[in-house]
């Protein structure tokens, strides 16, 4: 029995760390802002360079939903706690399935913030919102 705890301390420290070190991974970021974004040249794909407002943290991924003719982006805390590197990006590319007019980014709100439009008339992509000042 005296061998059996400190094995099941170990496991339980192990598993609570692994806990801690992976949660923060699945965590939406609603701070995150357009810097700058660029179109592919058959105009297949629009790839958005992205940066957050707030003072800690990254970004691992990016999740595009299409619904019509907007798509809506969340964005997703890296892994490894509050101000860990592992697996940060800031560039991410968006290839809509059918004709896109209007990309979205989630605010963590009922109502997601307007960031690029496409002119209807000439094609061209357009950034709407302002940066944070």
């Amino acid at each position: 029995m005296k061998n059996f705890l400190p094995i099941f301390l170990a496991l339980l420290i192990s598993a609570a760390l692994g806990i801690l070190f992976i949660l923060p991974g699945f965590q939406k970021r609603t701070d995150v802002y357009l810097q700058d974004f660029s179109v592919s040249g058959d105009g297949s794909a629009v790839t958005i360079e992205t940066f957050l407002t707030g003072s800690m943290g990254y970004i691992r991924a990016m999740e595009a939903k299409q619904m019509g003719d907007e798509i809506h982006c969340s964005f997703y805390r890296t892994f490894g706690g509050l101000n860990s590197r592992l697996g940060a990006k800031t560039t991410f590319e968006i290839r809509p399935d059918h004709p896109t007019q209007r990309i979205y980014f989630d605010r963590g709100t009922s109502f997601d913030q307007l960031v690029l439009e496409r002119d209807a008339d000439t094609g061209a992509w357009a950034s709407v919102s302002p940066l944070p000042q």
